[in-house]
């Protein structure tokens, strides 16, 4: 019994080294309330959960890299050993990541301003007599281009999530497809109460259903994917995701 605990011992230590060799690149994007800056800190419920999975892997030295959306999409798409997060889940991207789990929770809407009476949507369909802002390979897009909607006279692209709730607010677009607690968080970033500003006009269930993910490229080495699933696990199991996800819930 001793021998098999040795050997076991031996084991964890090896693949400890053997990830800690392996040059890991993680990135996000600049996601309030997910990935976000606070007192010149990256932190965010998406970040604070990596960081979490880090501290239980001893990887607390690897750095999180900040990128625009669409570099940081391309990279971990093309790019060896890079982690990306937090991520939508979809049929598109299924083949395209090797996913590790779901980091923070996400319920997907399209939203139009509070005073939009003239906005009503029973399916998704109605939504393409209406013009949408969506950011460049963000999953709504895919989501919405792969349910029909088409780019340049139903969808219309950006660069971020802010420059399209400032084209909502100046009527250039009709419908923002945004998660509930990104789109909360920014319109307060410009001193406005989310009620009296935005309304939620159809929810996108089937749009990643279990929330964002956090996922390597595709050619990473299996044996990495897999400790870095099992210490996401272990943080849930020990509460600690719970705790985090709490934290940032909670309205003041």
């Amino acid at each position: 019994m001793k021998s098999i605990m040795n050997c076991f011992f031996c084991f964890l230590i090896w693949v400890q080294v053997s990830i800690a060799n392996e040059h890991i690149k993680i990135i996000t994007e600049y996601f309030p309330p997910y990935s976000i800056y606070i007192d010149g800190q990256l932190e965010g419920i998406s970040t604070e959960v990596v960081k979490a999975v880090l501290n239980d892997l001893k990887l607390n030295g690897l750095e999180i890299i900040v990128y625009p959306w669409v570099r940081a999409y391309n990279t971990a798409l093309t790019e060896k050993n890079t982690l990306i997060f937090p991520l939508g889940r979809n049929n598109r991207r299924e083949t395209l990541f090797k996913w590790v789990g779901v980091i923070s929770p996400a319920q997907f809407y399209l939203f139009s301003l509070h005073n939009r009476d003239d906005i009503l949507i029973a399916s998704l369909n109605e939504a393409q007599k209406y013009t949408l802002g969506t950011v460049i390979n963000d999953v709504r897009e895919q989501y919405l281009i792969d349910k029909g909607f088409k780019v340049g006279t139903e969808i219309f692209t950006a660069l971020n999530h802010d420059q399209n709730l400032l084209k909502l607010l100046k009527g250039r677009i009709d419908l923002w497809p945004m998660n509930e607690l990104a789109a909360y968080y920014l319109v307060k970033k410009r001193k406005l109460l989310p009620k009296y500003t935005i309304k939620k006009v159809f929810h996108l269930a089937d749009l990643s259903t279990e929330g964002y993910y956090m996922a390597f490229n595709k050619d990473t080495d299996n044996n990495i994917v897999s400790q870095f699933r099992k210490s996401l696990n272990k943080i849930k199991q020990k509460g600690v995701y719970k705790n985090i996800i709490s934290s940032y819930l909670v309205d003041d």
